[in-house]
Formats: structure tokens, sequence, C-alpha cells
């Protein structure tokens, strides 16, 4: 290595001697018993039989349908209890105010465990409404939350 000066700058100058001159140190050290072989890592996977594939797809769809089922039995009950609900609640007859609409009127009421919705669906079908339209002064059928 040489060092040489000029304009007050210190330069280094490589002959290219350094990288083959022997190293008193070993760079590479081996360890025994260290990782085993990739091939010996991977596990082993079988592929299904076909009986297994038939029986794995035969639970699958009763699972599926078996989920479907429970959704209709849950809808139709939930659909049983609220009418029932409706059915077993006392009616009042209310006049439209101006500027009442359906579900103002529905949210008024406060009909315990029944959605807003449900009680302007409600509303809708006891008294043969065909739109959501109401005029002030019109007598309608309504649910009463008050036990009379």
């Amino acid at each position: 290595m040489e060092m040489t000066t000029s304009n007050n700058c210190l330069t280094v100058g490589f002959d290219g001697t350094a990288a083959l001159k022997p190293s008193p140190r070993a760079h590479l050290v081996l360890i025994e018993g260290g990782r085993r072989s990739a091939r010996a890592q991977r596990p082993v996977v079988t592929p299904l039989t076909f009986r297994q594939s038939c029986l794995l797809l035969l639970v699958g769809v009763l699972v599926v349908g078996a989920l479907g089922l429970a959704a209709v039995v849950s809808d139709a009950l939930s659909a049983a209890s609220l009418e029932r609900t409706l059915s077993e609640l006392p009616e009042r007859e209310l006049v439209v105010r101006d500027g009442d609409s359906l579900w103002s009127i529905a949210e008024s009421l406060e009909v315990e465990d029944v959605a807003t919705a449900d009680v302007v669906s409600w509303i809708s079908e006891r008294n043969g409404l065909s739109d959501a339209l109401l005029v002030a002064g019109q007598r309608l059928t309504v649910p009463s939350s008050d036990l009379v």
C-alpha cells in the first residue's frame, strides 16, 4: 500500500496484492451436525384417495345443507314470533298530522322488542296502504305499546 500527498490531500493507492496474501486466520468454520438437509425437512404429503375425497365432499354438502336449513327455520321462527308479538298488542287509532311519515309514527310508538321497520310494515298492511304517502287528517290503526 502506498500513500501519496498532492495539493494537501492524502490519497491511498492499492496495488492489488493484499488479496493474494495468505491469511493466518481461517474465515470458514465447518460445524458438523448442524441443519438437516432440505429433503429431510419436507413433510410427506399423501394425496387423498377417491373414497376419502367423496367422504370429504359429502361432509361439506351436509354441513352447508344443515346451515341452510337452520337459517330457514330461524327466519320462520323469528317471523312467527314477530307476528305473534304484534298481534297480541292492543290497537288504537291515530290521526295523521302534517309532516308525519310512517317511519316517524312507528318510531314514536316505541313498541318493545320490535324493529321500527317491522312496525312500519305492520301499519302499512293493517291499513291497506299501497305507498308511504300520508295525508294530514288521515286515520290509521296502529299498535299500542300501552297496556290498557
